[in-house]
């Protein structure tokens, strides 16, 4: 090979190698450019569904709103119609709290009845096992109650001559 071929070859390689290098860098930027259009099509897909679950989310309570609404109004024109009757029908207001108040009492004994039969029905305790479980006295302590540990008696103050103390600080005038 002389040195014209050779110089000749070297340079078709450069330009090879040039125009493979520039090849790789449109390939990256075609990559990286794909990419970037896929993560703004996945975000503005993503949007669109945010909204769509905001609407219907909206519409749903537009939809509870109007049933509590028609509810409400019903329970006014109900109320409204029954204060009519009621000034037609009923002779005193003292009367009518009177009558409030002893079915209120009534409400509260069948409420205090059926939680009763509830806690039986679980297997609680009945009333009559709970009242015949002994009380501790007032004159024991937490110490003495607790299982497992040795009552706590009331020690003698000792009893010396004079009623100074065992220990002192200092010195003390008797």
């Amino acid at each position: 090979m002389t040195p014209e071929e050779y110089q000749k070859l070297k340079e078709a390689e450069k330009d090879h190698l040039r125009k493979f290098r520039e090849l790789k860098k449109v390939h990256g930027q075609a990559i990286q450019q794909s990419k970037i259009s896929k993560a703004v099509t996945d975000m503005a897909t993503g949007m669109t569904n945010l909204y769509d679950e905001h609407r219907e989310m909206l519409d749903r309570l537009q939809m509870d709103t109007l049933k509590s609404e028609a509810r409400m109004e019903v329970a006014l024109d109900s109320v409204e119609s029954l204060d009519f009757l009621d000034s037609e029908s009923s002779p005193t207001a003292s009367q009518d709290a009177a009558a409030l108040a002893t079915d209120e009492e009534a409400v509260r004994k069948a409420r205090a009845q059926a939680l009763v039969r509830q806690m039986k029905m679980e297997g609680g305790a009945s009333m009559e096992d709970v009242s015949s479980k002994p009380t501790p006295s007032k004159s024991s302590s937490l110490g003495n109650t607790l299982p497992g540990r040795t009552p706590i008696t009331d020690k003698p103050k000792p009893t010396t001559s004079s009623n100074l103390p065992e220990k002192t600080i200092g010195r003390m005038k008797p």
